[in-house]
């Protein structure tokens, strides 16, 4: 594996350590940072999170790090790894925080996950479901269709350009599971939880 500058953005909401700890199963380092300049001078970034939109947002602000991300992402178009909450900020905003707005990248909105009657689907989204993946992409590659990845969420993308779809999942109705677009990259699931199909997955990113 080449070697990459792999820097997991720090601003309190993820979870750090398994991250990092599954990186390294695979033979990458994920340097765990909130420095700027540390993420700004990465080859590939990932952005981690579980909570809340509005916190995780603010939680950027204040460290300084929206203009960063912006550049690395627009201008640097380094690739850029969103997991779980950290793919939902990559939307212009969420129904958990109306009046904070997302990072922007993607044409998409945050949302409840939701369904229409009874049945046995509950909120949060916890445990194994399978993927369908939509489009050929780097990230995927040896990903088997339909494989099975662990999800922890009560929120998902709604999104507005069917082209940045890259994977769907069933859980009572359809949802967008993974994005891509350009050197953006999100998934809704926790590949760090998701044994050897998550590691294949996160050694892809490493590779790009």
């Amino acid at each position: 594996m080449a070697l990459s500058n792999v820097v997991i953005v720090d601003y309190g909401t993820g979870n750090l350590n398994s991250l990092s700890r599954a990186l390294g199963r695979i033979g990458a380092r994920g340097v765990i940072s909130s420095s700027a300049d540390v993420i700004g001078a990465a080859d590939k970034v990932i952005l981690p999170g579980v909570g809340h939109f509005g916190t995780a947002m603010h939680n950027l602000e204040k460290l300084d790090l929206i203009e960063t991300l912006h550049e690395m992402v627009f201008i640097k178009q380094k690739p850029v790894l969103g997991i779980c909450l950290g793919m939902e900020l990559m939307a212009k905003g969420s129904d958990e925080a109306e009046k904070t707005p997302g990072l922007g990248w993607i044409d998409a909105q945050a949302v409840r996950l939701s369904f229409s009657g009874e049945g046995r689907h509950k909120i949060p989204h916890m445990g194994w479901n399978q993927v369908s993946i939509t489009k050929s992409s780097r990230l995927m590659d040896g990903v088997a269709d339909l494989s099975e990845f662990y999800f922890a969420h009560s929120y998902h993308l709604q999104l507005n350009d069917r082209s940045d779809l890259l994977n769907e999942t069933e859980y009572g109705g359809a949802f967008p599971s993974a994005i891509e677009k350009d050197n953006i990259f999100g998934v809704q699931y926790h590949p760090e939880k998701s044994h050897d199909v998550g590691a294949g997955l996160l050694k892809n990113f490493v590779e790009l």
